[in-house]
């Protein structure tokens, strides 16, 4: 295949890349066809040699995949933000100045004392230098426009002792005091409703304040089930986000069963 029908495939393939986000299925074929474009012209502007079939296709498969870190550490040395956005620019850069060394190369192959490869070189150099500064320049435009914030999220999760639990717990007949962890990023100070759930019974409310970015431990009360040998769900809300575990009062057996399923009476 000639140098210009790589160049023509790999366009398309970013192009794709680029504005095709209605296929995502599509995409790691087109990327990994992209990167055995990239890899041919590498060979083909490193060591231009014939070699056995089989022996190229794996070193144009090395030296494809070894592009996209390669992109990824060049966009990371330039303060660009790695997206799939800023990737895809940065292949096709990559691309065209690949190409650009390969059509040098097999130029002055063919007439090494041709006084139009000056001029060929030329011609092919200013267009390509072009796009790369016009490609970085977008790319960086891009990384500085105003996006979106992250969405936020507050967790309510069992810690401590109660974190390592696999099953259920016995709770003595005063109760017990659940240790758990509640955090929050990229949410603003909120007051949510704390509570405490045994079986379909309420047994405990109140209003928690939750500040922003923050992470820290609290417990709430659970009071024993009634002890009778059966498995009780424990749910601990905080707004909408809950956690849940099961418990027996005293009269269920000893300690904690770990590693058994629930069931029910």
């Amino acid at each position: 295949m000639t140098t210009f029908r790589l160049l023509t495939a790999g366009s398309a393939g970013l192009l794709l890349l680029a504005f095709g986000r209605g296929a995502p299925l599509v995409f790691p074929v087109v990327l990994l066809a992209v990167l055995l474009v990239l890899g041919e012209l590498w060979l083909r502007a490193l060591a231009a040699e014939t070699m056995p079939a089989l022996a190229r296709l794996g070193l144009a498969t090395a030296a494809g995949l070894v592009s996209l870190p390669f992109t990824a550490i060049a966009l990371h040395a330039a303060g660009v933000r790695i997206r799939a956005e800023s990737i895809t620019a940065g292949l096709g850069v990559m691309l065209l100045v690949v190409t650009v060394v390969v059509l040098v190369r097999e130029r002055a192959g063919k007439v090494a004392d041709d006084p139009r490869l000056a001029r060929t070189a030329l011609a092919i150099a200013i267009p390509g230098v072009l796009t790369l500064v016009v490609g970085m320049a977008a790319v960086q435009m891009y990384a500085r426009m105003p996006h979106p914030p992250e969405p936020g999220y507050t967790s309510l999760a069992l810690n401590g002792w109660a974190g390592d639990v696999t099953g259920p717990v016995r709770i003595p007949a005063g109760g017990l005091m659940l240790p758990l962890r509640v955090s929050s990023a990229g949410s603003p100070p909120a007051v949510e409703p704390l509570r405490v759930r045994v079986g379909e019974r309420l047994v405990s409310a109140r209003p928690l304040r939750i500040a922003a970015d923050t992470t820290r431990a609290l417990e709430v009360f659970v009071p024993s089930p009634p002890p009778d040998g059966c498995l009780h769900r424990i749910e601990v809300s905080l707004g909408t986000t809950s956690t849940v575990l099961y418990g027996r009062g005293v009269g269920a057996g000893a300690g904690v069963v770990r590693g058994r399923g629930v069931g029910s009476c």
